[in-house]
């Protein structure tokens, strides 16, 4: 069994090789993903630790925050979880 924080290694090295490489732009998983990341950005600190913890690379850095490509979030929670500001929150999709 993994402990979060191993899983998260292991995803931020799959990440490099498949994410940005061969799979990035081909897979939209949009149309099974069950929760949607939603960010207060009054609380967001702009650690962008979200944008480094995805492992989709579905999280680009914006002027106001951090910004989610919704094609590729597969809804983990990952970004949530690792944000030290609590700014991003999984919501149910409708």
């Amino acid at each position: 069994m993994y402990s979060l924080g191993q899983l998260v290694r292991e995803v931020k090295e799959v990440k490099g090789m498949l994410v940005y490489g061969a799979v990035r732009g081909g897979l939209y998983v949009g149309d099974w993903r069950v929760l949607t990341p939603k960010l207060s950005t009054d609380l967001c600190r702009k650690c962008w630790l979200c944008v480094e913890y995805c492992p989709e690379g579905a999280i680009s850095k914006g002027e106001d925050g951090p910004v989610f490509d919704l094609r590729f979030c597969k809804g983990c929670g990952i970004c949530a979880h690792e944000c030290p500001a609590k700014a991003i929150r999984m919501v149910r999709e409708v």
